[in-house]
């Protein structure tokens, strides 16, 4: 009998002003190491703004697979597109749907702070984010360090540590395939793993 491979599966939540170097680093990690990747719009469109005006169109936007479960949500910063994410319905409560199923929850630079702390989703876990925005909220236990795990919530601190923040976030996702993830980082001479 042919064993079938249960491949992993992640989201990525971008929104209009998104830092497009953090998305893209992760998407690139990700599909490396095998792992099934959605790239959703929080926008009407697929066709989206980047803060630094890349040209980068989404696969599905939010609302077509709202009903989805992942095995891991992922969030870049980017000052408007995280308020862009945090101003969202959708999201949040997509969010909190993960949450509920102890999905991980990924959040780089300042979606930690304006999305998840913004919007009470930390429930006093530690994070880490960027630009000192831990100061403007009360949730979570802010964490002064590169990235940083508690529990099923991943948080890296901006995008010179995203390569450091994906490998971390697949580690977690392929904790039966640990090897797989090594040989990855090794394999494009990446060694903070």
């Amino acid at each position: 009998m042919k064993k079938t491979i249960a491949y992993k599966r992640v989201a990525v939540l971008l929104a209009d002003g998104f830092e497009e170097g953090e998305a893209v680093v992760f998407i690139d990690i990700m599909r490396r190491l095998d792992i099934n990747v959605d790239v959703l719009s929080c926008m009407e469109t697929t066709e989206l703004e980047t803060y630094f005006e890349t040209r980068i169109t989404a696969d599905y936007t939010l609302a077509e697979k709202q009903d989805v479960l992942y095995d891991a949500v992922m969030m870049p910063g980017g000052p408007k597109g995280t308020d862009n994410l945090s101003a969202n319905s959708m999201v949040i409560d997509f969010l909190v749907r993960h949450i509920d199923k102890d999905k991980y929850i990924c959040a780089l630079c300042s979606s930690g702070a304006k999305v998840l702390a913004a919007n009470n989703l930390l429930n006093g876990r530690n994070y880490t984010t960027g630009g000192g925005l831990e100061k403007k909220f009360s949730d979570g236990t802010f964490q002064d360090k590169k990235v940083v795990v508690d529990g099923h919530f991943i948080s890296g601190k901006g995008l010179g540590v995203s390569f450091e923040f994906a490998f971390t976030v697949a580690k977690h996702v392929l904790s039966d395939n640990i090897e797989k993830v090594e040989w990855q980082a090794q394999h494009i001479y990446f060694d903070h793993i």
